[in-house]
């Protein structure tokens, strides 16, 4: 997937780029990588970086980071269809949004931040050292800055078991940083069986300028969301950049007024669809992408919850929500589903914030 969503602490919502995730598109991998693909947009050198702890991936970034307000937890159930039937629940989702102090890796300064985090599991069997025939085990981790959203950091641990029933067994075990913090991207992958370490990266500067482009594709999602418009100067805002596989490719969002599929055990509800396509001309053919998606604003006001309604007051920016996330793969396709969202965290997930307003961080009445 190659948008940007988000979901302030108060709900940038999920979606990093996850175009920064440059794996080929397996049934399973879909979900840890492309998902929300939510959003989803970046990046860190770990050249110095201790290893990390067993059962504590990206442990690193976590200790950087203080969380100065309570988190939005969203959380979305994961499945695998075919001709529009959900054959198999593949897993959940469950992601937060925080906002906080980072603390730079170069200045060694600390910085207003917020940090998604989001961890994608499948169940297992409960049988000791027995995998299912779909394991996932996933965690991403994004850092960007407030109130510009750019991103300072993109990782993503993958713990992956995949035994389909046609076809050859597939396990994958590693992490993937990259970082802008030096005004420059680097990047760092390592194999953690093999204990192979891989710094190559194709396209360093479109990457780099893509990190800097989430705020202006949240504004215009927004805007488009509020009051639809087809006027070319608007939709020029609606271009971006992508890193498909290796190739950087010039894409187009597409935005109608639609019913979403049901959640949030509600019916179909009124909403946004987005939607990404080449650009005319371009011979390049993306997978099919769409999101279900209303602003946060809008979504605390249908919910009638008093502490999403007061985020959506105090966040630094407007965003956009997905509600639901379809994903296309060779054969079928992957579905997110939003369950839940809340203020506060999900035990296991996310920050607890040891500093209120009186931080100064941000100033709110």
């Amino acid at each position: 997937m190659r948008s940007v969503f988000g979901v302030q602490s108060s709900v940038f919502r999920v979606q990093i780029p996850m175009s920064w995730v440059l794996r080929p598109c397996r049934a399973g991998q879909v979900i840890g990588s492309r998902l929300v693909g939510v959003v989803l947009f970046a990046l860190i050198s770990v050249a110095s970086l201790p290893a990390l702890a067993e059962g504590k991936p990206l442990s690193i970034l976590d200790e950087r980071f203080t969380a100065l307000e309570t988190p939005v937890c969203m959380e979305y159930e994961v499945g695998y269809r075919l001709m529009n039937i959900e054959l198999r629940r593949i897993g959940n989702i469950v992601a937060t949004t925080t906002i906080g102090r980072w603390r730079h890796r170069i200045t060694g300064q600390e910085v207003p931040a917020l940090f998604v985090d989001m961890k994608v599991d499948s169940p297992d069997n409960g049988k000791p050292g027995e995998r299912g025939r779909i394991s996932i085990h996933d965690r991403i981790v994004a850092v960007l800055t407030v109130p510009d959203l750019q991103a300072l950091v993109f990782a993503k641990y993958t713990d992956e078991y995949l035994n389909p029933l046609i076809g050859r067994t597939v396990t994958a075990l590693s992490w993937s940083m990259y970082d802008t913090q030096s005004g420059q991207l680097e990047y760092e992958s390592r194999e953690l069986k093999t204990g192979v370490v891989s710094t190559n990266l194709v396209n360093r500067e479109e990457l780099l300028k893509l990190s800097r482009r989430i705020r202006p594709v949240m504004e215009f999602l927004v805007g488009q969301y509020k009051a639809p418009s087809q006027d070319q100067a608007v939709l020029d805002k609606g271009r971006i950049v992508a890193n498909m596989d290796g190739n950087v490719v010039a894409l187009r969002i597409l935005t109608k007024r639609e019913k979403s599929p049901s959640c949030l055990d509600r019916p179909r509800m009124d909403s946004m669809c987005i939607k990404t396509v080449a650009e005319r001309g371009s011979s390049v053919r993306p997978r099919d992408f769409r999101a279900w998606s209303m602003t946060f604003a809008k979504m605390a006001e249908m919910l009638k919850d008093a502490d999403l309604a007061k985020a959506a007051r105090t966040a630094p920016m407007e965003t956009i929500v997905p509600m639901a996330v379809d994903y296309e793969l060779g054969l079928g396709s992957v579905r997110c589903t939003m369950t839940s969202i809340h203020v506060g965290k999900t035990p296991g997930i996310g920050h607890t914030a040891i500093v209120t307003k009186d931080s100064g961080l941000i100033v709110r009445e």
